[in-house]
């Protein structure tokens, strides 16, 4: 491993909204973030609205700290209650230095804008809210931008004003499809479960199991195989994958709760088996690529149809 490998700081980003899903998300996000390694970035994405006025303040606004803003903004109120959140929970302390960030957008009076908290020890943890058209490409945007190692997003949820809050299903897919990192798609997010990592016999399968044995490892969470054969002549390579990807895992000294094989309909066994965990674990792609393979991929379809929630590990 070379200096700026050990050196990299391990990057999390949480999608904010006001469901409750969110604030499940961020409580995994400070589990994956315990170490003094991770920084997180909590992203709240604004449409762009050309008709916002600011009543002459938004040039006053772009030198202040987001969170004290006199506006009524859902995004503003959004990341004040996830950072109130994260000081409840004594992630992040008050006595952190913040620095306040502002972009000029055209066409829209207050731009982006973020508060980035450091930490004496080289921790930081940043508020942005973003002005995109959507807010698909607003995280698109953001995931270009940084490369983080988990982007986390609410998938589906039903907000305090009894909207449904969180993305929908096609925005699900363009993100699974786009973003080079690892995603969580939350739905009633249990984060002290375990991973339910489902694995095939491709290098990209057994790639994604050592990346997803880590991240469970930085959290505390158990991690069992599962593998399915469509058919009882298959059944032997469902068994050789759990094979290989406990080999995988246990090189790098790290250890596996237990593993199943069955046959059977992948997409409706992972489903059903998936329920009892916190996580559905999935390899994004095989070697040529998500964007030739997901659309048609058992992924792609445990994705729109699965209960609770998601991982696609890239």
């Amino acid at each position: 491993m070379t200096n700026s490998s050990k050196d990299r700081r391990f990057k999390i980003l949480v999608c904010i909204d006001l469901s409750s899903e969110t604030f499940r998300g961020l409580r995994y996000a400070v589990r994956l973030g315990s170490g003094t390694d991770a920084d997180v970035t909590l992203l709240n994405v604004r449409k762009s609205d050309r008709g916002l006025r600011a009543g002459g303040l938004q040039m006053h606004l772009a030198h202040q700290n987001l969170l004290e803003w006199g506006l009524d903004l859902p995004g503003q109120r959004a990341l004040k209650e996830a950072r109130d959140f994260l000081i409840e929970m004594g992630f992040l302390q008050r006595d952190w230095l913040a620095r306040t960030i502002h972009k000029d957008v055209i066409g829209d009076e207050l731009g982006d804008n973020m508060v980035e908290y450091s930490s004496k020890d080289g921790r930081k943890i940043t508020l942005k809210m973003k002005v995109a058209s959507s807010v698909t490409k607003g995280i698109l945007e953001e995931c270009e931008q940084v490369e983080y190692d988990i982007t986390i997003v609410n998938a589906a949820e039903v907000g305090k004003d009894g909207e449904t809050s969180g993305i929908k299903a096609s925005a699900a897919q363009t993100l699974a499809r786009e973003i080079a990192g690892t995603i969580i798609f939350a739905r009633a997010f249990e984060e002290s479960h375990a991973h339910l990592l489902c694995v095939t016999e491709s290098s990209a399968s057994i790639e994604a199991a050592k990346k997803d044995a880590v991240i469970a490892s930085r959290c505390f969470c158990p991690v069992f195989l599962y593998s399915i054969a469509e058919s009882e002549d298959r059944l032997e390579d469902a068994k050789h994958a759990v094979a290989m990807a406990k080999s995988a895992i246990e090189q790098m000294d790290l250890a596996i709760a237990g593993e199943k094989v069955e046959v059977g309909d992948p997409v409706s066994k992972i489903i059903e088996e998936g329920r009892g965990y916190s996580l559905i674990v999935l390899s994004a792609s095989e070697k040529v690529g998500l964007r030739r393979l997901f659309g048609t991929s058992f992924a792609s379809k445990v994705l729109e149809k699965a209960h609770n929630s998601v991982m696609i590990v890239r």
